[in-house]
């Protein structure tokens, strides 16, 4: 569920049984990458297709989208939608500002719409196939979402905790500009991927100097074909062929620029109304001008914190309270706050979270690691009998790059200002009711005597 973009920490409740239902959301830009699984005949890893149909246990069609963006440099991130049919969908008017039901197999006909003011609420089923249809390797995306989570336990008993990104939204970067001149001022222009239907990439109207400037995406970096056509009220016109390159092509009416900067919109953080700004993004890992963007907003509540007595890292035990049809499902989530030196006079984010207690609640900003880390290793000289550089003075270090492991996980760098409750929610709220089994009837005295970890006294 997304969160209210003017009030972070508002908590919806649910109309049925009035369980509090959390929210969370997560933003990443990246590369494309598929993921990879390991066949366990063969022992080899192979590429994941990014687009599956198949069904469900109960024989329902299913669609599944399913990629790895990277973020930055060696942090991969899976991404995933998974869409199934229903009964039927919802279709909604914002002149009426109203929803009404359609079954599943008209959602495509306006005709069983109620009037022409309402429009499709787009399904995951058909989103899935939509976004399988142009995903590609090395693509770079814009993908928003949210956090799922969830528990398996396997036939040994043994519980796993999962978490899901599911995607939202997912708009690929512009990395071109097509510029048209001789136009009339507010000459809409559009151009697409395709002679006919295919996929919009971007479009524009002119400006005062009689040339519309659209920025387009994503091109093939190596080049291609466009297809541009004008706009007439509800009417396009023909759509024209036009070939690019890797860099520029120029012509009397037109100009077409390929693997140019990206630009994005961010969340000014000096604004209070939430308002975005452009960022010039550079599509370069490498690149001293790189900016990562990679950051979840999550509505918390707290189990229980630990700090390291070492490193002072904070690990937070937190809990989500999801929907449920009966109550809200409480769900575990594990995050992390590492610890850094706060300004003279300031408090540590690290030590502010170690103090917080259980049924606390607070909504919490972060970074979503999953990061191959690497050190680098001095490569000693090998035992040779007859090495004459063995004892020489005059010689450099050699150093290798060795992985040192993962850095996994949710990780804490900041908490919204104001958004601290102490003690919101219930025992009720963050643990589900424990299933009392049946047992033969004895006189033990402390049958009915329950007693939690937190009364124990070691």
């Amino acid at each position: 569920m997304a969160l209210n973009k003017r009030n972070k920490a508002e908590i919806k409740l649910n109309k049925k049984h009035q369980g509090k239902e959390f929210a969370n959301e997560f933003r990443f830009v990246g590369k494309v990458a598929p993921v990879r699984k390991k066949d366990e005949v063969t022992d080899s890893w192979n590429d994941v297709p990014f687009y599956e149909e198949g069904e469900t246990f109960t024989g329902n069609p299913k669609r599944t989208l399913q990629f790895n963006i990277e973020t930055a440099n060696r942090n991969e991130l899976k991404v995933e939608l998974r869409g199934f049919t229903k009964k039927e969908v919802w279709v909604y008017s914002s002149t009426h500002k109203k929803s009404s039901p359609v079954a599943w197999a008209d959602r495509f006909d306006k005709s069983k719409y109620p009037d022409e003011t309402y429009h499709l609420i787009q399904q995951e089923f058909d989103q899935a196939e939509e976004v399988g249809n142009w995903i590609e390797a090395d693509m770079w995306v814009d993908v928003q979402g949210e956090y799922e989570f969830d528990e398996f336990t396997n036939d040994e008993g043994k519980t796993f905790k999962i978490v899901r990104r599911k995607i939202n939204r997912i708009y690929p970067l512009k990395n071109g500009e097509v510029q048209l001149k001789g136009l009339t001022k507010d000459t809409q222009m559009r151009v697409y991927d395709s002679q006919t239907g295919g996929r919009l990439l971007g479009q524009a109207k002119a400006k005062e100097d009689g040339v519309a400037y659209v920025k387009v995406g994503w091109l093939n970096p190596e080049g291609g074909k466009l297809y541009i056509c004008k706009v007439d009220g509800e009417n396009e016109g023909q759509r024209i062929e036009q070939e690019y390159t890797s860099t520029t092509v120029e012509t009397e009416r037109m100009t077409v620029l390929n693997n140019i900067d990206s630009e994005i919109y961010v969340e000014d953080k000096a604004s209070k109304t939430g308002k975005k700004k452009p960022i010039t993004y550079v599509r370069n890992f490498r690149s001293e001008d790189f900016v990562e963007i990679n950051e979840f907003t999550m509505q918390l509540g707290i189990k229980s914190t630990y700090q390291d007595e070492e490193t002072k890292d904070t690990k937070v035990n937190g809990v989500y309270l999801s929907y449920g049809k009966e109550r809200s499902m409480p769900m575990d989530v594990e995050l992390i706050t590492y610890y850094q030196e706060a300004e003279e006079g300031k408090t540590a984010l690290a030590d502010a979270f170690s103090r917080l207690n259980r049924l606390d609640f607070l909504v919490v900003e972060g970074i979503d690691n999953n990061r191959a880390e690497y050190t680098m290793v001095e490569v000693g000289e090998k035992e040779e009998d007859d090495n004459p550089f063995e004892d020489v003075g005059e010689k450099t270090a050699n150093y290798e790059q060795v992985a040192a492991g993962t850095k996994k996980g949710l990780e804490i760098l900041r908490y919204l200002s104001g958004t601290y409750v102490k003690e919101l929610l219930s025992e009720d709220d963050i643990e589900l009711p424990k299933v009392e089994e049946s047992a033969p009837q004895n006189d033990d005295p402390f049958e009915n005597t329950s007693i939690s970890d937190d009364d124990l006294p070691f």
